[in-house]
Order: structure tokens, then sequence, then C-alpha cells
């Protein structure tokens, strides 16, 4: 497996642990002096889970910067330095004492060098002095502390997951994508993906975890590493898809969980796309001529079948339109009938295709704009998230 994958995983077992130890943690009863204590043991707890990062800090400090109170682990002058981070978290803003600092302030230093494993190590850090500050509000008996304990995890957690959802606009000779992104919550279990693999090859991918919140977008994480993997040799949907159930298949029955996906492969060359869907929404294909939702054949989602394979269709793209690729919280209006909600949003969106007088990027910004625009006004009960791609004529192309 991956190396990647495997401290991913480790570091998502970690969390657990720490979240556990935090909940019996609660259950103790605390008062200020037992509070140091305390804190020093939940420190403790934290360097060795975090795979004891060079040097960790926690300090007490005023609105002017004075320290009340610090522990240290490790040693700060260590060679194996990677990065530091810094975070800090307001205590109260009534107060300013030793017992009830203005801040506490986090400072680690650590070897860890991977871009997807830095993320989740500075929420970690952010959960840990979510669990401080929850400590010293008990000391004066603040019932609501425990809300808002959860609500700063999950923005920690949401400011992690939108990094990875795409945010460039990738523009192809003949192709142009968007993205479009909705949670329900804080954090969900939506990926989106694009990421060419040669000159000729370029995938897109839409996914969706089973289940929401944290443990949701760790996942999401650990596809976007497996991702990268597969496509060094694969180039095929089918095969794409294959090989990530291969490869997440064991961790995501561990964790009781499963992910449905589509896979799209654009074939600059041949000007045509190939699909191929693990237990995924069929896409739009809004073509001028024949808008139509897209009966490509679909095999079962990922870590529900160890030797799942998938079948693959192929859309030559012969005129103007659009492609998009979605989670089923687009068409989850809570009603029985879910290929009505397909054929509702297919005719809508055809129509702004059909509006006169302007240019491609103006049909796309009115198809973002559309979306955003309807998906806001419902009761949203499932993350939203949809893949926008705009392509021109094969022949337009050979006139550039």
């Amino acid at each position: 497996m991956n190396h990647q994958l495997v401290k991913l995983m480790e570091l998502k077992q970690n969390y657990e642990y720490l979240v556990m130890t935090s909940n019996e943690q609660s259950k103790r009863q605390v008062n200020y002096e037992s509070l140091m204590p305390f804190i020093e043991e939940l420190v403790d707890t934290w360097f060795v889970k975090m795979d004891k990062p060079c040097f960790l800090s926690i300090s007490f400090e005023s609105a002017l910067g004075v320290v009340y109170f610090r522990i240290e682990r490790g040693n700060k002058e260590s060679a194996k330095v990677q990065r530091e981070v810094e975070e800090r978290i307001v205590v109260s803003e009534q107060c300013d004492t030793a017992q009830t600092p203005r801040y506490v302030r986090l400072f680690a230093q650590s070897n860890v060098n991977d871009r997807e494993l830095k993320e989740l190590e500075k929420s970690f850090y952010g959960l840990l002095l979510v669990n401080i500050r929850a400590l010293i509000l008990r000391c004066q008996q603040d019932q609501s502390s425990g809300q808002r304990e959860i609500e700063m995890e999950m923005k920690l957690a949401r400011r992690m997951q939108s990094m990875l959802i795409p945010t460039e606009k990738l523009q192809l000779t003949s192709l142009r994508t968007r993205t479009v992104y909705v949670p329900v919550d804080y954090v969900g279990g939506d990926y989106i993906d694009y990421r060419q693999i040669n000159d000729r090859y370029t995938c897109f991918i839409i996914a969706d975890v089973s289940g929401h919140g944290f443990l949701a977008s760790i996942w999401a994480t650990g596809i976007r590493i497996a991702v990268r993997q597969v496509l060094q040799s694969s180039y095929l949907p089918d095969e794409i898809l294959e090989k990530l159930n291969q490869l997440l298949y064991a961790d995501l029955v561990k964790t009781r969980s499963y992910i449905t996906m589509l896979v799209a492969v654009y074939d600059e060359v041949e000007h045509k796309i190939r699909f191929s869907r693990a237990g995924h929404p069929q896409p739009f294909y809004l073509s001028k001529s024949n808008p139509t939702v897209l009966a490509c054949r679909g095999g079962v989602g990922l870590g529900l079948s160890p030797d799942s394979t998938y079948q693959m269709e192929e859309v030559p793209l012969e005129e103007e339109g659009m492609l998009l690729l979605y989670t089923d919280g687009l068409i989850d209006t809570g009603r029985k009938d879910v290929f009505r909600g397909s054929r509702h949003w297919l005719e809508e969106l055809t129509s702004l295709l059909h509006m006169p007088g302007d240019s491609k990027q103006e049909s796309m910004d009115r198809v973002e704009s559309y979306l955003m625009e309807i998906t806001q006004q419902r009761q949203q009960t499932d993350d939203i998230s949809v893949l926008i791609l705009q392509f021109e004529p094969e022949e337009s192309i050979a006139l550039v």
C-alpha cells in the first residue's frame, strides 16, 4: 500500500483515539486545582499520538502577550524539523487572568513534509487547542462550552476539506472545467478532482463517501492520495476504478464505509470521453440536439466487494455542449421518484444553453449561478457537488 495512504490511515486511527480520550476526560471532575495536571496529561497524549513531533509547546497568554503558563515537550533544536505550526485560540473575550487567559497558543515543530498530511496534522493540533479551552471553560461552569468545542472542530475540518476542492479552472484546447461545492454541514464526504495524466488524457473524478463529518472528509483526502498513485499507470476509467477498489477496500471495510464514484477520462486526440461508474449517479449530457441523462452502465461502490469490475462507455463529443458530473445531493429532494428529479434538472439546465447571444464563458457562468441559486433555496439534506465540463465540437477545433 502507498506509504502516504498508510500514514493517513494511522492518523485517522489516532484521531479516533484522541476523540475517545477527550470524551473520557469530559466525564471527569475538573477544577482550578486539577486543571494544570489535566492539561499536561492531555498534551502528553497528543505528543505521543501525533507520532512524536520534534517539539510541542502550549502556553496561556494575555491580550498583551504576557505568558501565564507554559508546557513544553520535545527538543526545539532538533535537526529533523521540516515545518513549524503556530495556532492561537481565544478562551474568553471578557477574562484575562492566569486561570482564564485571553488566549491559548500552540507552537509545534515536526518532520512532516507531505501536503495532505500537513493539513491533517494542523487540524489535529487545532483540536488539541479546542480541548484545552473546554477544560478551562468547564472550570467556570460554562454549560455551553461543549457545543462551541464541536463547532470549532468542524470549522477546522472544513478548512482542510475546502483545500481538496479544485478552484482553478482547467482549460484545454477544446474543454473547460468548473466546480460547484455546497456541503450540508461544515464538512462532508464529497470529492471532486481533475488531473492531466499526459498530453493526451485528462482524468475527472467525482465521488461521495458514505456519511458526513470529519471521518468522511479524511476519506476524501485518502481518495486524493490513492488516485495520484493509480494514475501513474492507468488511463482507462474501468481500470482506474478497479485499482482504487483494490487499494482502498481493506480500510473501507474496517471503517464500515463505502464510496460511490464516477471516473471520466477525456481523450484529446480522439475528442471523446470515456466513463465508468461505481454506484454513482449518471451524468447529464447537455448537447444542443440531444440533451440526455447518459445511460452508462455501473458497478457497485468501492469497498462493497473485493473483486468488483466495472464497465466502460464512450461518448464522442460531436457538438458543442456540457457534461455535468454530480453527487446525489443534487437530485435527492426527498421524493421516491429520483429519476423525475434528474429529468427536471436536465430540462432546466438545457434551457440555459439555448439562450442566444452569449459567449461560452457566459453560458458556463449562467449554469454555475443557477446551480448555486437553486441549491441554496432548498432544504439541503446532503452535500452537493457538481463538476461542469464544457466542450466544443471537433470541427471547430480543427479550424483553430
